[in-house]
């Protein structure tokens, strides 16, 4: 008797370990280097629940392992009904760089779709520009700052649809301010207000934003626009030519009058100094440089003449 109840003590305590082993359950997960992991206790303390949405509980919350146990507990939910339910909550904020075209074009675009950035001059002439833009989550510490504004969006889905809005929005209100001659000299400075708004204001949300500009030049609505301005600019190119060519023949007109000025005046000057340096005792000995050595040909009392040569 005392054999069999030992037996059935030991059956007993062997399924009572088997039920017990069955249970929990565990997955793991590699993280890996562009990649941020939170795990988040869904059971215990209500209060660490309520703070989930605070930067601070989410750091703390952050892994710095590159494996993670999710784990699960067998839990009752009816007379006849188990499941495991998770202990906890893994989120993964992925830190890879996300570059987007945003063009008129499919062949040009990242999307299949028009996704050009439309906007209109102070004049109301409408055009269309597209952009490069490229962003990342840089750090730990952005990811921390992405969760928390984003809850679990990817950056894809941010740069789709909140920056892309606010690079459009500051754009199109810019560009509103200028005429279309204005716009067209000042697209550096346009962008340059934009990027830093744009990138100003990521840069608090978690997202480095490293690109953002220009692409394709501008197209217009209305096609006739772009003919007037390419024939308005052919017509400022050929005025500026003849102003061009027409300084250039009165810089050479100045610069003959200027020489022959220039080389009257030193002929004057010459003649001058020759003038000057005349005198009535050069002209004597210039006689006397010039005599042929020979008598006058003619001698009388009246005759005081020298020939001199010719």
């Amino acid at each position: 008797m005392k054999s069999i109840k030992k037996l059935i003590l030991c059956v007993l305590l062997l399924l009572t370990v088997a039920v017990l082993a069955g249970c929990t359950k565990k997955q793991v997960y590699t993280i890996e280097a562009n990649q941020t992991a939170f795990l988040i206790p869904l059971k215990g303390d209500v209060k660490n629940q309520a703070s989930f949405e605070s930067e601070e509980f989410l750091s703390e919350a952050k892994v710095a392992a590159k494996q993670v146990y999710i784990t699960y507990t067998r839990e009752r939910l009816g007379p006849m009904h188990h499941e495991y339910v998770a202990d906890n909550l893994l989120i993964i904020v992925d830190r890879t760089p996300v570059t987007r075209e945003w063009s008129e074009t499919v062949e040009s675009g990242t999307s299949t779709n028009n996704q050009a950035i439309y906007a209109e001059s102070k004049e109301s002439i409408g055009f269309n520009v597209g952009m490069n833009c490229s962003a990342q989550i840089y750090s730990e510490e952005d990811a921390v700052k992405f969760l928390y504004c984003y809850n679990n969006k990817t950056l894809s889905d941010i740069i789709d649809s909140e920056v892309r809005a606010r690079v459009e929005s500051d754009f199109v209100e810019t560009c509103a301010k200028y005429t279309m001659n204005e716009i067209l000299a000042k697209k550096a400075e346009i962008m340059d207000y934009v990027r830093d708004d744009v990138t100003n204001y990521f840069a608090e949300r978690g997202i480095t934003i490293t690109v953002l500009g220009m692409k394709d030049g501008i197209e217009y609505d209305d096609p006739s626009v772009q003919t007037a301005i390419n024939a308005s600019f052919v017509a400022e190119r050929n005025a500026e030519a003849q102003r061009v060519n027409n300084e250039t023949a009165i810089a050479k007109a100045q610069a003959e009058g200027e020489a022959e000025i220039i080389s009257a005046e030193a002929t004057a000057k010459a003649n001058r100094l020759l003038a000057e340096s005349i005198t009535d005792g050069l002209v004597e000995l210039k006689k006397i440089e010039r005599w042929n050595g020979q008598l006058p040909k003619a001698t009388g009392a009246e005759t005081s003449i020298i020939d001199i040569g010719e």
